[in-house]
């Protein structure tokens, strides 16, 4: 009989790129005696411990990856939502964590961010400095629910001997992004302000000087790496998984406007509107070292992300995410 692997998040971009690269047969043979049931918010709302209990119950799972999440971009930032923020991250994580021992889960992955890391502290980012410093304001509810992970998998493995790992991603983007304009990460939003701006023959314009530095990974380069991690990787110890090239937000800008075609000249650097941080690197170095994994090229994600945006827009315009989700949409 197989094992049963739940996949949280389903509906995001980092879940359906696991949901593309299986379709694909792209994965390890380790998972070849294993089912994924990817669960999305409308199938259970994470943040209800009894509807997490009742799915843990029904499918009898052998693994977790929880990918789930509530975040947002520099404009939810602005918002005043961090309570919401800190509540619903953290709620799903100790679900996820209580149903896991309590049915005896083999392997749980938690996900952790970037943001969690401070911005006094010195770069690229290492895994051992995860609790120096404070983390940045901006999404400092979301950013603490997800430095809070990292004590929490060492506390149920050293209490209740579990199998927990914590993988650290940094930017993600690719097919099935989040394009809504009022809560999307940079690079999906710029996608579809710069498509839009082409189809109305109007500037667009940029928040920041455009000097901010960003890595960026490929959401199905960043399913890989969890993929293997899930399959590899058993320690306490924190891993970094995302590429470290780096791009600014400027250059980014410019991307995007070669691929899709439209007048660089018409770009407006607004520099009255935040920029946030300026720099956020991270040392993938430990994770490379024992994986041997090599990264898409971000200009190259970038086309293909794109090119899907722009097949979907054209034919299924049904399956963009451009609108703000419900209060109870994770």
């Amino acid at each position: 009989m197989k094992k049963k692997c739940l996949i949280t998040g389903a509906t995001a971009v980092l879940g359906t790129a696991f949901k593309n690269l299986i379709n694909e047969n792209k994965i390890s043979s380790f998972y070849d005696n294993v089912d994924f049931v990817f669960i999305g918010s409308k199938d259970c709302n994470l943040i209800n411990k009894d509807e997490v209990y009742e799915l843990f119950k029904k499918h009898n799972f052998s693994y977790v990856m929880h990918l789930a999440a509530v975040s947002g971009g520099i404009g939810l930032a602005s918002s005043n939502f961090q309570a919401t923020l800190f509540y619903n991250n953290l709620m799903m994580l100790l679900n996820i964590l209580e149903a896991s021992r309590e049915f005896k889960i083999e392997k749980t992955l938690l996900t952790l961010s970037t943001g969690m890391y401070s911005p006094s502290i010195e770069m690229p980012y290492k895994e051992s400095s995860l609790h120096k410093g404070l983390a940045h304001e901006g999404l400092y509810g979301y950013y603490y629910a997800k430095r809070m992970m990292e004590p929490a998998l060492r506390a149920y493995r050293d209490q209740y001997k579990m199998n927990i790992i914590g993988v650290v991603p940094n930017g993600i983007f690719g097919e099935n992004d989040n394009f809504n304009l009022q809560g999307a990460p940079l690079v999906p939003a710029l996608i579809r302000r710069f498509h839009e701006a082409k189809e109305k023959n109007s500037n667009i314009e940029v928040w920041g000087d455009g000097s901010a530095l960003r890595e960026w990974t490929y959401s199905k380069d960043m399913a890989k790496a969890f993929l293997w991690c899930f399959e590899n990787y058993n320690s306490e110890k924190i891993l970094n998984v995302g590429s470290t090239e780096e791009n600014s937000v400027k250059d980014i800008a410019f991307m995007i406007a070669e691929l899709i075609g439209f007048d660089k000249s018409n770009i407006l650097f607004n520099t009255t509107r935040p920029k946030g941080v300026h720099k956020k690197s991270t040392d993938n170095s430990e994770f490379v070292n024992i994986s041997s994994f090599e990264y898409t090229k971000f200009k190259e994600s970038l086309k293909l992300t794109i090119d899907w945006f722009q097949d979907c827009k054209k034919s299924h315009p049904e399956k963009l995410r451009l609108y703000p989700k419900t209060q109870n949409e994770i």
